[in-house]
C-alpha cells in the first residue's frame, strides 16, 4: 500500500479551495503559461539565505549577494512586482529581478551584519512525520478497509532554519519570507509555519540537535520586502529627508565658515552659489525630515508558541489528512471556495468554464501539463 504524502504548504492550499488542491496536488496539473518570476525570485532568496546560515553556531557561508547573482544568471530577463513602500494604494511597479535581489540582500547584510545572536542549530533541512489514523476513521470506513497499525499519511516539508539566541539561550524556528508587503497580524494562526514548529521539536531531539527538556519557543519570521531602497539622503536616525532649501544651506555653511563669503553673509548669496560652495567645501546639507517615510524593507517578527498549541496543530494536521483521504476514496467531492483570490488562481479559467457547463476538460488537456508535486520529497526519501 502506497502511503500518501502531504506537504506542509499543501494544507494551506487545501484549506483555501479543495477543488484547486485536487487539480494540483492530486492530478498534478500545472498551467503551461503560469508566470514563474515571483516563485523563481523567492526560491533564489531562500537559497541565498540557506547557504548563508550554514552553521554550526556563528559560522556563515558564501555572501548572499554572490549566491543570488549566480542563481539569477539562469534567467535572461525577469521582472518582479514591487511597490515603493509609501502608500497601500500605490500602483505596483515591476523592476529587474536581478537588481532587486542584489539591492535587497545588500540591504539585509548592511542591517543585520553576521547576525551574531543567531547560533545556527540546523540549516535548511527536510522532515517527515507519520500521521496515524484517527479514532473516528471507522465512522467513514469499515474495519476491513482501515488498518490502524499503518499510518494514514506522511507529512513532508522543509524547515528554513533552526537557531538558538546567544543572548537568551532560547531555541527558535526561523522562517524566511519574501513579500510585496509585510503583514504580521495573521501569523499567530499561520498553519504552514505552525506545522513546521509543531513537528520540529520531536525531530530535532531525535537527531540530537535539541537538548532533552528543551523545546522551540516559537517562530521568528524573517521578512524581506520586495522593494528598492529609498535613495533620498538620510538624517542621523536613518530617516529620508526632503531636498534642502536655502535656509538649510545657510545654516550648514555658517557652521563650516562663520561670517559668510566674499564679504557677504551666507543668507545674501543665491541658492546656486550656496549649492556650489557646499559642494566644493565638502559640506553635506540635509533638508527637513520627510513626513512620508517608506515602510520597512526588513522586519523580524517573533510568534511565541505554547505546548498546548503544538497538540492542537498536530490534531488539525490529522483532521486535514483524514478529509484528504475521504476525497481520494471518493467518499466526498472537492468543494470550491469562491473568493477574490480566485482571480489569480492558475485554475480560474478552467474552473469558470466548468461552472458554466463548458468543455473544461479540453481546456485542461490543452493548457496544463502534469507534474509530480511531491517529486522533491520523493527524491530526498530515495536518497
Amino acid at each position: 500500500m502506497t502511503i500518501p504524502k502531504i506537504r506542509a504548504s499543501e494544507r494551506v492550499a487545501f484549506q483555501r479551495c479543495q477543488a484547486a488542491w485536487w487539480w494540483h496536488h492530486r492530478e498534478g496539473l500545472v498551467r503551461k503559461a503560469t508566470p514563474t518570476d515571483a516563485l523563481w525570485f523567492g526560491t533564489g532568496v531562500h537559497l541565498a539565505l540557506a547557504l548563508w546560515y550554514c552553521g554550526p553556531g556563528k559560522k556563515r557561508g558564501p555572501e548572499p549577494v554572490e549566491t543570488w547573482d549566480n542563481y539569477a544568471k539562469e534567467m535572461e530577463l525577469a521582472f518582479v512586482r514591487t511597490d515603493d513602500g509609501f502608500d497601500d494604494e500605490a500602483v505596483a511597479k515591476y523592476v529587474d529581478a536581478r537588481e532587486l535581489g542584489i539591492a535587497m540582500l545588500e540591504g539585509y547584510r548592511a542591517l543585520y551584519g553576521k547576525d551574531e545572536d543567531w547560533l545556527v542549530v540546523s540549516p535548511e533541512r527536510q522532515f517527515k512525520l507519520s500521521i496515524p489514523w484517527p479514532a473516528n476513521a471507522f465512522n467513514f470506513w469499515d474495519a476491513a478497509s482501515v488498518d490502524p497499525s499503518l499510518v494514514m499519511a506522511e507529512l513532508v516539508g522543509t524547515y528554513d532554519l533552526v537557531l538558538q539566541s546567544a543572548r537568551t539561550g532560547r531555541y527558535w524556528l526561523g522562517e524566511h519570507k519574501t513579500a510585496k508587503a509585510i503583514m504580521t497580524r495573521h501569523l499567530a494562526m499561520d498553519n504552514q509555519a505552525g506545522t513546521y514548529w509543531a513537528t520540529a521539536t520531536t525531530e530535532l531531539q531525535r537527531e540530537g540537535l535539541l537538548p532533552d527538556g528543551e523545546f522551540l519557543a516559537g517562530i521568528i519570521y524573517n521578512f524581506l520586502r520586495k522593494g528598492m531602497p529609498d535613495e533620498r539622503p538620510k538624517d542621523a536616525e536613518g530617516y529620508g529627508t526632503n531636498k534642502p532649501l536655502k535656509a538649510h544651506y545657510v545654516a550648514a555653511l555658517e557652521e563650516f565658515i562663520p561670517g559668510g563669503s566674499d564679504g557677504k553673509p551666507w543668507d545674501k548669496h543665491s541658492l546656486t552659489f550656496l549649492e556650489t560652495a557646499a559642494k566644493f567645501g565638502g559640506v553635506f546639507v540635509l533638508g527637513e525630515r520627510s513626513k512620508v517615510q517608506p515602510k520597512p524593507l526588513f522586519e523580524r517578527h517573533e510568534v511565541h508558541r505554547t505546548r498546548p498549541e503544538r497538540r492542537s496543530q498536530l490534531l488539525r494536521v490529522q483532521q486535514d489528512a483524514l478529509q484528504m483521504e475521504l476525497l481520494r476514496d471518493g467518499l466526498l467531492t472537492p468543494t470550491k471556495s469562491a473568493t477574490r483570490e480566485c482571480s489569480w488562481c492558475q485554475f480560474y479559467d478552467m474552473c469558470e468554464l466548468q461552472e458554466r457547463g463548458g468543455d473544461w476538460e479540453s481546456l485542461r488537456d490543452m493548457a496544463y501539463r502534469i507534474e509530480d508535486p511531491y517529486a522533491y520529497h520523493r527524491k530526498s526519501t530515495d536518497e
